[in-house]
């Protein structure tokens, strides 16, 4: 695995599992998107299952999500929530819908506008991630860790271990005043040195 944090972008070369290769079929329909949550630990190794991946993109018109939603059905895609377009735009302004392959439920992309500023930060410094000549933008890693300590503050250990999973694997890439300040924002600092010293 190659880092070069002046491009952000990461080259792995892997074995690709099924869900890899739903998530890179599927991300490979989109032009503008952030992997987040999970899959980002799983994507680098770290042995745990999921159903769901987590996406999110910015906001949408209604001709634009038509242009997905059509190029998502004719790949072999479907909406769990509804097969109905217009529905499924009306869901979207609220909350996440999910697509899965046709006739195939798990696993699913939990597909989701960004409404917080959260969510925008992680969008504008995506990383891009090369994995075995396909191409997928997830959030950069400090967010990734912070955002799971802040998660596992509620007793998710599975949080806590993605973290420490990201951190242990790339504590000497990170930007970490980046960090530093992401994890006082979610006031996690106490996680923070748990999966430093600790865990």
């Amino acid at each position: 695995m190659e880092y070069n944090f002046e491009k952000r972008e990461i080259v792995l070369n892997r074995n690709l599992s099924e869900l890899d290769k739903f998530v890179i079929d599927f991300c490979r329909l989109l032009d503008n998107y952030v992997l987040v949550s999970g899959y980002v630990s799983i994507l680098f190794g770290r042995s745990r299952s999921t159903e769901d991946v987590d996406l999110l993109i910015p906001e949408l018109d209604k001709a634009s999500f038509e242009e997905i939603w059509n190029r998502v059905y004719d790949s072999g895609f479907e909406c769990i929530n509804t097969s109905k377009f217009e529905e499924a735009f009306e869901m979207l302004r609220e909350h996440a819908i999910r697509f899965s392959r046709k006739n195939k439920a798990i696993p699913n992309m939990e597909f989701k506008i960004i409404q917080d500023d959260l969510g925008r930060y992680s969008l504008d410094k995506k990383l891009k991630v090369l994995l075995n000549g396909g191409s997928l933008f997830i959030s950069p890693l400090e967010m990734q860790i912070a955002y799971k300590l802040f998660l596992g503050k509620s007793g998710n250990e599975k949080d806590i271990e993605d973290a420490k999973h990201l951190y242990d694997l790339f504590k000497e890439k990170l930007n970490n005043k980046e960090l530093l300040d992401l994890v006082a924002e979610f006031k996690a600092e106490k996680e923070f040195e748990l999966i430093k010293n600790e865990y």
